[in-house]
């Protein structure tokens, strides 16, 4: 199996680990009303902040850097769109490529806002299990009409609990092909039917096990969401924060 941390669940004792996951969820989503903006202090403070979150957290470093770097060719990919599409001055010192000052910028500070969006959105599922995340979503939409909370938390602790599966399944059916060198075929399609066939064919069944699962514990969208009261010494920190961002923002205007 891959060790991986991305959108998995690492158990741990940290204090980020012991923290109400309805809290992490709000702290989360006051991190990503900071990224919207543009503003570099925002994402230095943002990147300082997540570092320390992650020494709080006790997960290895190494492990975020190598599941991040996974990442590098879509959000290179995401760079390149905006510098080539930005229109703007162009750029003497490169006058061969058709970019510009201002593709640049927003280029690199698109890539920088995904890099910390992919950060917290890890370390978040790392520090909090699967149901307490399908647990917070259902308090959250709770308040909201219209919406089946229940339905909505576990349809998204499933879908983190199976891209993580699916993820270890690539990497064993990788290992299987190494392992038969079937790697050494220079024919790309060849190739990708060897990995791609068979990592569906196991998430397909592995997701019809889950419905089976469900189906014979009675699974109802009806039930009341029994969620005990959030104490008000895990809101601390929230408050802190809250505090914190409204102090930078007001510096900042």
């Amino acid at each position: 199996m891959a060790q991986r941390v991305a959108f998995r669940y690492s158990p741990g004792n940290s204090c980020l680990h012991r923290w109400d996951a309805r809290c992490k969820f709000l702290g989360l989503l006051l991190v990503t009303a900071t990224l919207i903006q543009i503003e570099m202090k925002w994402f230095i403070l943002d990147s300082a902040l997540f570092l320390g979150l992650l020494l709080l957290s006790r997960l290895s470093i190494k492990s975020f850097l190598r599941d991040l770097w996974s990442w590098m060719i879509f959000l290179l990919i995401l760079f390149l769109v905006q510098v080539g599409f930005t229109p703007g001055t162009p750029m003497p010192e490169l006058p061969w490529a058709p970019v510009s000052r201002e593709g640049l910028r927003i280029g690199g500070l698109t890539f920088f806002r995904w890099v910390l969006l992919l950060s917290y959105a890890s370390l978040f599922t790392a520090v909090t299990r699967p149901r307490e995340l399908q647990d917070a979503l259902a308090w959250v939409l709770k308040p909201v009409p219209f919406i089946p909370e229940r339905r909505v938390g576990l349809m998204v602790s499933l879908f983190l609990r199976f891209f993580s599966l699916i993820l270890d399944q690539a990497e064993e059916v990788r290992s299987a092909i190494r392992s038969r060198l079937g790697d050494r075929s220079r024919n790309p399609l060849r190739r990708a039917k060897f990995l791609v066939l068979p990592v569906l064919r196991r998430s397909l069944s592995g997701a019809e096990e889950v419905t089976l699962a469900l189906a014979a514990r009675g699974y109802r969208d009806d039930i009341p969401l029994q969620v005990p009261s959030l104490p008000l010494l895990q809101m601390l920190p929230v408050f802190c924060l809250i505090v914190f961002f409204l102090v930078i923002a007001l510096r900042v205007i």
